[in-house]
């Protein structure tokens, strides 16, 4: 088999990883925090994850903005499937502190390559979010 053909067959897999109109999550690494951001409609996220503890104990951060304006205070709604989680912003972010069950569902969820509504305020998203690791999991 010539080497392009072998291109154009690597070309459809990674293609076909990611669901045709599936959002995806910019990566990026610094030091050892790993952070995701995406921007769908008029909502952006930045998740912060540290699954190596950079901080004792590990820290993990959800920042949002609505309309290019960060949100300060509220309540981030996540659902998708049968689960509905509310992760309440704080200071400007939400964090796994007082409730590490809804924190990781609301991870699992964003992370998990299905369909996820999004809502904070009065802006909703619909979206269909491509398949990461989870590496924001609350301990």
């Amino acid at each position: 088999m010539s080497n392009s053909a072998l291109i154009a067959i690597a070309a459809l897999f990674a293609a076909a990883a990611v669901p045709a109109g599936a959002e995806q999550w910019d990566v990026t690494k610094d030091k050892s925090l790993v952070v995701h951001r995406l921007a769908a409609n008029d909502l952006r996220m930045t998740v912060v994850c540290d699954p190596e503890g950079a901080f004792s104990p590990p820290q993990n951060y959800l920042f949002v903005e609505r309309r290019g304006q960060r949100v300060e205070t509220g309540e981030l709604t996540v659902s998708g499937g049968d689960d509905t989680v509310n992760l309440p912003i704080i200071g400007a972010a939400a964090v796994p502190t007082g409730n590490v069950e809804n924190w990781n569902t609301a991870m699992d969820m964003l992370f998990g390559g299905r369909g996820v509504n999004l809502a904070v305020g009065d802006v909703a998203a619909q979206l269909q979010i491509e398949r990461l690791a989870n590496v924001c999991a609350a301990r």
